[in-house]
Parts: C-alpha cells; structure tokens; sequence
C-alpha cells in the first residue's frame, strides 16, 4: 500500500512539473516576442530620426529577432512577423536591409540619397 502511494505521488508531481515547465515555457517565449515587437518599433522610430540627417549619418541598433519571428524591411516600413502574424511599423522614408530570423544582432542604419539602408 505504502509503495502504491509513493508511485502515485511520484507520478503527481511529475505531471505537475511538466504543467508548470509548459506555462513556463510559454510565458517566456511570449515575452521575448513582446520584447522584439517593442524594439522593433524603436528601431522603426531610429530609421525615421536618421531620416532628419545628412547623406553618410549612421546609428548602431541592437535587436533580438527570436526564432520563430522574422524581421524585414519594406518600402518604408519596418515589417515584424510573430508567428504567422505580420505587423508593419511606419520609418518614414524609404529603407532596405536584409531579412532576419533567430538571432541577436547588431544593425547599422545607414543615411544614404535614396533612403536608409540597414546592414548586420
């Protein structure tokens, strides 16, 4: 009886910790979403400051682009995708750069005759 007792325990606190590791799991990856949404729109509020500046002006930019988001540059949006959700944040003017996915890097946003021009 006593061993019948110890194996259920066991087997409680093993679905209890697994509950908890999910909502752990999920409150952290929601988080470093809503972390890439709102620096995602500094960077667009960065692009549209530099846009006030001459030909040559630069600006380094840190963003964390978590694995399953994506971060691109559109005529004069900066475009996030969460998901399969996709979010445009107004620049200003016109702008270009590579599209990220998974990583943390370091931009360096560029005034340049026709626009902005985003570089790792």
């Amino acid at each position: 009886m006593v061993a019948l007792r110890t194996i259920a325990s066991v087997i409680f606190a093993a679905i209890f910790l697994s509950i908890f590791a999910t909502i752990y799991l999920q409150y952290q990856s929601g988080s470093a979403e809503a972390n890439f949404r709102r620096q995602a729109e500094q960077l667009a509020q960065q692009i549209n400051l530099l846009a006030d500046q001459d030909t040559g002006a630069s600006l380094p930019f840190d963003i964390v682009v978590p694995s399953n988001c994506e971060l691109r540059f559109g005529e004069n949006s900066v475009v996030i995708v969460i998901g399969q959700v996709q979010e445009n944040f107004d620049a200003g003017i016109a702008v270009s750069g590579p599209t990220l996915s998974g990583q943390q890097v370091r931009l360096t946003l560029e005034r340049t005759e026709n626009g902005v021009a985003v570089s790792v």
